[in-house]
């Protein structure tokens, strides 16, 4: 995107926008559109503009709604207007897709489009016919419905300490306290409010896969992980290689970080790690990065700005035009997202800041979705505008670390700096532990759905421990069973969980080419960016300049560099 392109002021859909004339007019649109005559490769092609063109309308009032939805999750109506949208509009126009999905793909012409453009856009389409079952929608509809209910549940968690009411995520930032008792009392508070919802959400869970499972049984699949693995476009690997990415973290990074929390433990100077001992700064220092919500943008801009300008001003449009919610505040849904609007030509960044080095993290990761956003703008077919997960969160993670030597904004301290820095390249490594427990315990529940919550817990405490790393949990089993619940994906995004692990990887292999050239490595990373879906995910990678592997060997691989790294910090 140039410099002189200006982001559209957007528009937010109020709730009174949703009437009957909403659906009429959207279903006289796809109406026209199945009448709309292909009688050349030109005309195919125009058909496609069109049909794009119109669900990035559609698709854009379901984001408003959604966006709306998180930033006042303790609002009905706005859970209302979501729900009412999705189910009136948004669900009711997908036979028609489906419908006009085929009209392109039974096309005589589409053999005359050019082969490079069009091949993973033809192996998507048909894939998406494949999985589409119209009874499948009313289901799709109530999982959303319920879905939402998880944001507002835990959003509504607060606490009292020390004479204040915290949400759950700002009471977290406590865990970067150097006082031992504070970090401990914050945490077992933090999850003795998460214990007086537990069953709520244990019910509204087992809803969830009630609802879930009788959609891969309408498709023809024997259980939902698979149906959700072919749904989600996974052509370039299997379930059996994301075992062996199970596997081959456990072998490998499992054991290394036990070596560095063994090495936090000493420098605490505690006789055993606990969970509330994780977070701290060992040297005592408690980093804060930023003072406000000014500050914190104004600096992200910066550091962008001095990886490539353009993304230095992308943060800034969206600031100009109101496109972050970035502060944490009582009713707000928790985590944080980056939602694309393909109409306004930009995205919304969505996060829950608290003053912490993670919150650096995660306006930066957020911002690497967004500049994924940004350089797919002129792409005409929705379809490449959105790429699959393993490469979204690849153009995220990678931002992470590309930006990582210009955190001198946030840390003019050269001590300070050394610090986080550290902290970003150890969280790399410890977060793949973490990354499998969550994926395999998805794959367990949805291999044995008959299961009861009872055991459901005890399952994730046994996977928990299988890929723990060396944390001291002893009087905390209750905690430790129920830590899951804390997982939104788990909710709201069944097995969106692997590709941040498969895209970890990627970006630390992006970082480490960045240690050898800076400028090849990020030439590289943009031009994988304004690849968008254009091509298949293995071909996606090649072009960041790395490759689509998770064997236990490359794995060695960039752990040895991290350790590298880390030693010459």
């Amino acid at each position: 995107m140039t410099d002189e392109k200006i982001v559209k002021q957007p528009r937010r859909y109020l709730p009174e926008d949703l009437d009957l004339s909403v659906w009429k007019n959207v279903e006289a649109e796809l109406k026209r559109l199945e009448e709309y005559p292909v009688d050349s490769v030109d005309s195919l092609e125009e058909f496609l503009y069109r049909w794009s063109e119109l669900y990035m309308v559609i698709q854009e009032q379901l984001a408003w709604r959604y966006i709306e939805m998180t930033r006042f999750a303790d609002s009905e109506e706005k859970r209302k207007n979501y729900s009412n949208f999705y189910a009136g509009v948004f669900s009711r126009a997908e036979p028609y897709k489906m419908r006009l999905l085929k009209k392109y793909y039974d096309s005589p012409y589409r053999a005359e489009l050019d082969t490079l453009r069009y091949e993973n856009f033809d192996r998507i389409v048909a894939n998406t016919i494949e999985m589409f079952r119209e009874e499948n929608l009313p289901l799709e509809i109530k999982e959303k419905e319920l879905s939402s209910a998880y944001g507002a549940t835990i959003g509504s968690l607060t606490a009292e300490y020390d004479g204040k009411e915290y949400t759950l995520s700002q009471l977290s930032r406590f865990q970067q306290e150097p006082d031992r008792k504070v970090r401990e009392e914050t945490w077992r508070l933090s999850m003795e409010k998460l214990s007086t919802v537990h069953e709520k959400l244990e019910e509204l869970f087992d809803q969830l896969k009630e609802i879930r499972i009788p959609q891969a049984r309408n498709a023809g699949f024997e259980n939902y992980r698979d149906f959700m693995h072919a749904r989600k476009n996974r052509f370039v690997y299997s379930v059996e290689d994301i075992f062996r990415f199970h596997d081959s973290v456990e072998a490998v990074v499992v054991p290394f970080v036990k070596k560095l929390n063994e090495g936090r433990r000493r420098e605490l100077g505690v006789e055993s790690l606990r969970p509330w001992d994780t977070q701290v700064e060992p040297s005592g220092r408690v980093l804060k990065p930023f003072d406000g919500m000014e500050d914190f943008i104004g600096k992200a801009v910066a550091v962008l700005s001095r990886v490539d300008r353009q993304f230095g001003l992308n943060l800034q449009k969206m600031k100009n035009t109101e496109l972050l919610d970035l502060e944490n505040r009582k009713g707000k849904a928790p985590g944080g997202y980056n939602y694309p609007l393909d109409e306004t030509g930009a995205p919304f960044i969505f996060m829950n800041a608290t003053g912490t080095p993670g919150n650096v993290r995660t306006i930066l990761h957020e911002s690497g979705h967004a500049m994924h956003s940004f350089s797919t703008v002129d792409e005409r077919i929705i379809l490449y505008r959105h790429t699959t997960h393993e490469a979204a969160e690849l153009a995220s993670m990678s931002m992470e670390l590309l930006t990582m030597d210009h955190w001198d904004e946030y840390y003019p301290d050269g001590e300070e700096l050394k610090l986080a820095k550290k902290e970003e390249l150890t969280g790399t490594i410890s977060f793949l532990p973490w990354c499998m427990t969550v994926d395999a315990f998805q794959q367990w529940i949805y291999s044995n759905p008959d299961h009861t919550p009872d055991e459901r817990d005890e399952k994730f405490a046994g996977i928990f421990a299988r890929f723990e790393g060396g944390i001291d949990w002893s009087g905390l089993e209750g905690e430790r069973r129920t830590r899951w619940l804390l997982q939104p994906h788990i909710f709201t995004n069944p097995f969106y969980y692997i590709e941040y692990g498969i895209a970890q990887l990627g970006a630390l292999a992006i970082y480490r080419n960045y240690r050898l050239d800076r400028e090849k490595a990020v030439a590289d990373y943009k031009r994988f960016l304004s690849l968008g879906y254009s091509r298949p995910l293995d071909e996606l990678y090649e072009a960041a300049g790395i490759k689509f592997d998770f064997s236990e060997s490359y794995i060695s691989e960039l752990v040895d560099f991290v350790e590298g790294e880390i030693e010459r910090l």
